[in-house]
C-alpha cells in the first residue's frame, strides 16, 4: 500500500482533534506568530524630584506590557477559585492597600500582616512585602498566587487557564513575542505584573500639590500627622 494511503487516516485525525471546541486549544497549542509583535517603550515620566526607577535589562517598560500586566492584576483567574484577584488587597480606592489590620484570602483565612500599597513601589529596593522578603517587583509577584491564605492556587494551574483563556495568548504576545502559547509561563506573568505596579506612581496627591507646588495649605490634623 502506498505510503500517502497510510498517512492519510492520522493527517485527518490531526485535523479532527485540533477542531474549534473549546479544550483544542490548549490542546494543540495555538500558533500566535500571525498576530504582530510590535512593542512600544512605555513613557514612565518621572515626576519632579523622583530619583530614577531602576528598571531590570531583562524587562522593559512596554505598553504592551503594561496593558497585560494591568488584566492580570485585576483578574481573578490567579486564584483557585476565581473570586479574588490581586486588587482584591490592593484597592485603588485605599490607596492600592486593603485599610484592614491583617488581609484575607480566599477562604476567608487572615495572613500576618496588612496588604502593602503597591503605589511607588519601583522604588523600594531594600527588598517587599514587609520583612523584606523579596528582592524585587517579579520575586514579590510571584508569592501571592500559591500562597495558602491568600489566592491559594498553583502556578502550574494558572500557567494552564491563561493558555486557555480566549484572550490572554494574544495579550502574551503582544508584550513578549511569544510565538505559541504553550510559552506561557509564570515568568512572563509576574514580568508583565511588574511592569503595571512600576507604573503606579504617586505624583499629583494633595501631599504632593501642596508640598512639592504649594498649592494651598495643609490642614492641622494633617501637619500634625507629618510631626508623628
Amino acid at each position: 500500500m502506498s505510503r500517502k494511503y497510510l498517512l492519510f487516516p492520522f493527517i485527518l485525525f490531526v485535523i479532527m482533534s485540533c477542531g474549534n471546541d473549546d479544550d483544542s486549544s490548549a490542546t494543540c497549542g495555538g500558533d500566535l506568530s500571525d498576530i504582530e509583535y510590535n512593542p512600544h517603550a512605555f513613557n514612565l515620566i518621572r515626576p519632579t524630584g523622583f530619583p530614577s526607577m531602576l528598571i531590570p535589562a531583562d524587562n522593559p517598560m512596554t505598553d504592551e506590557g503594561v496593558k497585560l500586566g494591568r488584566h492580570l492584576f485585576y483578574d481573578p483567574i490567579l486564584s483557585a477559585d476565581s473570586t479574588m484577584s490581586c486588587a482584591g488587597c490592593h484597592l485603588p480606592e485605599l490607596g492600592f492597600a486593603d485599610g484592614k489590620n491583617v488581609s484575607v484570602g480566599i477562604d476567608n483565612v487572615e495572613g500576618r500582616r496588612s496588604a502593602m500599597s503597591i503605589i511607588n513601589m519601583g522604588y523600594l529596593e531594600k527588598g517587599l512585602f514587609w520583612d523584606g522578603r523579596a528582592t524585587t517587583v517579579e520575586n514579590q509577584a510571584l508569592a501571592p498566587v500559591e500562597d495558602p491564605v491568600e489566592l491559594h492556587d498553583t502556578w502550574t494551574n494558572v500557567e494552564l487557564k491563561l493558555k486557555r483563556n480566549a484572550n490572554y495568548p494574544k495579550m502574551f504576545r503582544e508584550a513578549f513575542g511569544i510565538e505559541d502559547r504553550e510559552e506561557i509561563t509564570k515568568e512572563l506573568a509576574v514580568k508583565a505584573i511588574a511592569q503595571f505596579e512600576r507604573s503606579m506612581l504617586s505624583y499629583n496627591s494633595r501631599f504632593d500639590k501642596i508640598f512639592l507646588r504649594e498649592e494651598g495649605i495643609f490642614t492641622d490634623s494633617e501637619s500634625r500627622g507629618f510631626e508623628m
